[in-house]
């Protein structure tokens, strides 16, 4: 019984959690942001206007910070423009008069604005504006009630426009002007619009969106081996390796308290592989769109979260549970990490899903598009089928730790596997906190921390396998036997390994868990993106350069006749980096690539201009899948699409297309 209650509150938690996620879906309101004028000299100042016009009965509150006596309050309503450089605040935000209501919950009159209602924000400009040529933006966070609902605080923006009726001011010969140039800027707007509109209408697919399309027309049958096909190839992605050890190290701890349950956890341990996978990722797909659930898997709160699960894991595998913590706190850890029931193994499953999740294989990206569409048939039998395959090497693993559990004389180095296992999970919460610092952007984790971490926790293991040091309840070290050597050996040799990349040695594989080589700029809060003519001109110096904004890019691609080279990529993305390092670094490659226009476009920050990247993502090729290659004409005419692959060949032949 209690255990179905903590799965139930897990998934409310999830769904709660979930709202984070979107805005699209959970905005309850109209809003339009208009500028008292047209054009601002520098130290002008002016007003901006925000019009809202609520849903009924959705409301917000007010933008002066609320306290109860037991120091709660509802999320205050916060305001600010971008860009900075541009505009800035001056003064007191007018608004018109709240709704006042007592709260019981905070115990306090609430001011809360509701239906149609209008801010007028002071404003100074800090550079000479005009709003027809620069771009303003109004920004809001704000949480959305109704009843005895509210969602998450959600960040919204809109675009500052000149008030029109400015216009009539001007004199006659001015207005039949404007008028003029309205009329070609309308007529050019129109052209625009309609090839657009064009664009859309050609409902551009990816390589994989027409594969797994040729194998739906081939039957249901044939969809089905497919879908079970890009589920083996999903395991050889850089993303599932760190859950080997994880799922070694939770199934030993377990094989010692459940010596006879190991069929049975390995079963639940598959099969909520198989369900999470697809229940969660078709639940978050039609509530909040395709990219729901990679919005969800890269939340920097989840990682950390993940981060802090994987620790507590490693603590109870050391031990540390039974002599350190109070017991209030170990009963709620052992809930979550050394439980007796099926729920701690049901959020193992969870766990192994989300991390997955982190660099989208292009077959679960595409399925989770058709499932936002409408298409539920297909894309649930091949999610079943994907992750059937994806969880079965799993389910061995899983399965493993009770075999050996049974060996003779196993009590001793049983417990060595734990602590090994146990130092192996920190090193993997280590990536996980990495995930996060690179979302927000905080800079606390760089490269050579992150492998100056593993380093020491390498030499650890060495050094624990040797006897140096034990654990209060291991035995003494009275012998060092070959297989300590040679375990020991293998540790110190990847800890050697892993120094030659301080020194920017390339590492392989585990380049792609490391974050980038190019940390300092990732980092960045915003892309710093130089100017067009800073651009193109690093670009005719280096052909080697990548840029970073998608209309800079594109205005070179016009102005050199090349053809561009489109990466839309994730911060978090394992699947990315490996590429970057070990695909795109060849030379052939590189000598291909030099001949493009290249641009990077990262997608999973919750700002701009990366939430439009992901849009364009989505609308123009109808994929989430990380990484998406694409290559198109100047006049951005698509050539050909490509994910992530280990085949050289196959990458060759699609960037020799560009040429064709």
């Amino acid at each position: 019984m209690k255990s179905k209650l903590l799965l139930i509150s897990g998934l409310i938690f999830f769904i709660q959690f979930a709202y984070l996620l979107s805005k699209d879906q959970n905005q309850h309101f109209n809003w339009s942001a208009t500028s008292s004028v047209s054009k601002a000299k520098a130290g002008e100042k002016f007003t901006i206007k925000l019009d809202f016009d609520f849903e009924k009965g959705w409301y917000i509150y007010d933008i002066i910070e609320q306290i109860g006596p037991e120091g709660l309050g509802p999320q205050k309503t916060e305001i600010s423009l971008s860009p900075k450089e541009l505009v800035k605040i001056a003064g007191k935000i007018k608004t018109p008069k709240p709704k006042v209501k007592y709260d019981s919950a905070f115990y306090i009159d609430i001011r809360t604005f509701s239906g149609k209602f209008s801010f007028e924000i002071p404003v100074v400009a800090l550079k000479d504006i005009d709003f027809e040529r620069d771009k303003i933006f109004a920004e809001i966070y704000v949480q959305q009630c109704k009843d005895n609902l509210c969602l998450p605080g959600l960040d919204f923006k809109t675009l500052v426009k000149p008030n029109n009726n400015l216009m009539t001011m001007q004199s006659s010969s001015e207005e039949k002007e404007t008028s003029r140039i309205e009329s070609v800027d309308e007529k050019r707007q129109q052209t625009e619009t309609k090839l657009e509109q064009s664009k859309q209408e050609q409902n551009l697919k990816t390589d994989t969106s027409k594969e797994i399309e040729s194998a739906k027309k081939s039957g249901l049958l044939a969809y089905l081996l497919f879908a079970m096909g890009a589920g083996a190839l999903a395991l050889l992605t850089p993303c599932v390796f760190p859950m080997v050890p994880i799922t070694v190290s939770f199934f030993t701890k377990r094989a010692e308290k459940n010596p006879g349950k190991a069929l049975r956890d390995s079963t639940v341990y598959g099969l909520g592989i198989m369900l999470t996978f697809t229940a969660l990722g078709f639940i978050l797909a039609l509530l909040f769109g395709a990219s729901g659930i990679q919005n969800f898997a890269t939340n920097p709160w989840l990682n950390i979260g993940i981060a802090l699960l994987f620790i507590v894991f490693s603590l109870n595998l050391f031990g540390a549970f039974e002599f350190q913590l109070p017991t209030s706190l170990l009963n709620a850890l052992n809930v979550k990490s050394q439980g007796t029931g099926i729920f701690s193994v049901l959020l193992m499953g969870l766990t192994f899903s989300l991390t997955s999740f982190t660099c989208t294989v292009p077959f679960v990206g595409v399925a989770l598009v058709s499932a936002a569409g409408g298409d539920w048939f297909y894309p649930i039998v091949g999610m079943l089928g994907f992750s059937f395959v994806f969880a079965l090497p799993f389910f061995f693993l899983a399965l493993f730790p009770s075999a050996i559990s049974k060996l003779p004389r196993s009590g001793a180095w049983m417990n060595n596997i734990k602590v090994v296992m146990g130092l192996l999970e920190i090193a993997a919460a280590i990536k996980f906190i990495s995930n996060a610092d690179l979302v927000w952007g905080l800079g606390i984790m760089p490269r050579e921390l992150f492998l100056g971490i593993w380093i020491g926790i390498g030499i650890l293991i060495s050094l624990y396998i040797l006897g140096v040091y034990r654990l209060p309840h291991d035995s003494p070290v009275e012998s060092v036997g070959t297989m300590r050597i040679l375990f020991a050996t293998f540790f110190i040799s990847i800890s050697f390994y892993l120094m030659s990349g301080l020194f920017g040695k390339k590492l392989g594989e585990l380049d792609a868990f490391l974050p980038p080589p190019d940390y300092e700029q990732i980092i960045s809060s915003e892309v710093k993106a130089q100017t067009s003519n800073t651009q193109s001109t690093l670009l005719n110096e280096n052909s080697n350069v990548w840029l970073n904004d998608y209309n800079t890019a594109l205005k070179l691609a016009k102005e050199t006749g090349k053809p561009m080279f489109i990466d839309f990529s994730g911060f978090t993305c394992t699947n990315c980096r490996w590429m970057e390092i070990n695909m795109l670094e060849k030379p052939e490659v590189k000598k291909l690539l030099d001949g493009m226009v290249k641009v990077r476009l990262f997608t999973d920050r919750k700002q701009e201009p990366y939430i439009s990247y992901k849009q364009m993502q989505m609308q123009r090729f109808n994929s989430i899948e990380l990484p998406l290659y694409v290559i198109q004409t100047p006049d951005e005419k698509v050539i050909a699409t490509n994910a992530f692959t280990r085949d050289i060949n196959e990458f060759i032949n699609f960037l020799k297309k560009a040429y064709n």
